[in-house]
């Protein structure tokens, strides 16, 4: 039995539920009764998170999409008021949606380059930049971003994703320092090598030497990531915790 958090009609918003981490995170809130709207561009996708949910006996009434191009602040702004027109209110925004392409660096063009910087540090940053306006009036809220291990390895071929997943992180710390007179919390979490499509690849080829330089000797599992999420979201159980990126990975970096 899940611990209670406390977070039954919380309205959460969150990007990326359709992915690996995403999904579980969507599931996890809706099993603690939040209310959860997922900022989407692929109705399909949606509809098979919904059917998911469904298949495991999750009320699916607290679950609710607005489609929205997050790379388009006009877009975005009138999802976030679509969003506060129904609810009233947004408690907790989660930014999970991430886009990675690895190859070295000197090989990628300029418009590989934006893309990666659009999808991993500038869609977020306008994103909360258009939420905050709805937290401030209510003066409360908790913001979560998914940033990546990545921020803190050595590696090849994450030269633009690392940055940007870096540059997120300061965005984390920095804006933290700036709301939190306004009892807003913003947190960031590093997960290190999860069994997600996004990391299939990796985990493909690299399988024996991620369980020999992880300390746990495994790979993660999306609802280690989201368990922590919602942790962070609850005002039970982080009031006090702002401005900070954990990193769960098992102990590889």
């Amino acid at each position: 039995m899940r611990m209670n958090l406390e977070l039954e009609n919380k309205i959460v918003v969150i990007t990326g539920a359709t992915g690996g981490i995403g999904s579980q995170i969507t599931k996890d809130f809706i099993d603690a009764k939040a209310i959860v709207v997922c900022l989407i561009r692929n109705e399909n996708k949606f509809n098979e998170l919904k059917k998911s949910a469904e298949e495991d006996n999750l009320d699916i009434t607290r679950l609710h999409y607005v489609c929205c191009n997050l790379s388009d602040y006009e877009e975005i702004k009138n999802a976030v008021a679509r969003i506060t027109d129904t609810f009233s209110r947004i408690d907790v925004l989660v930014h999970c949606a991430g886009y990675t392409e690895e190859q070295p660096f000197a090989l990628f063009n300029e418009k590989q380059i934006s893309e990666l910087f659009d999808v991993n540090l500038k869609s977020p940053v306008l994103l909360t930049h258009a939420v905050l306006k709805t937290m401030y009036r209510q003066n409360s809220g908790s913001i979560i971003f998914i940033s990546s291990a990545s921020t803190i390895k050595k590696g090849r071929g994450i030269v633009a994703y690392a940055s940007a997943k870096a540059g997120l992180e300061t965005f984390t710390r920095t804006l933290a320092q700036e709301v939190g007179r306004k009892k807003i919390r913003v947190n960031c979490i590093r997960p290190g090598v999860i069994e997600t499509g996004m990391s299939s690849a990796v985990i493909y080829r690299n399988s024996e030497k991620i369980i020999e330089f992880t300390s746990l000797g495994r790979t993660g599992k999306p609802n280690e990531i989201s368990n922590v999420v919602l942790f962070i979201a609850s005002e039970k159980t982080a009031s006090y915790l702002t401005g900070e990126c954990i990193t769960i990975d098992g102990g590889m970096y």
